[in-house]
């Protein structure tokens, strides 16, 4: 379960950055980027062996 944790919000975190990254500095964009991460780090979470 802690690795599923930190894949959520290493990703969450990486989502923001990428996004900050590309000159995308509104609130909504960073937002944007956050659900994106997050929604990567499930993904990546759920494909690893258990």
């Amino acid at each position: 379960m802690p690795f599923f944790i930190s894949f959520l919000v290493a990703g969450t975190a990486s989502g923001v950055i990428i996004a900050f990254a590309l000159d995308m500095r509104s609130p909504k964009q960073l937002l944007q980027g956050a659900v994106g991460g997050f929604i990567t780090g499930l993904i990546i979470a759920l494909l690893l062996p258990r």
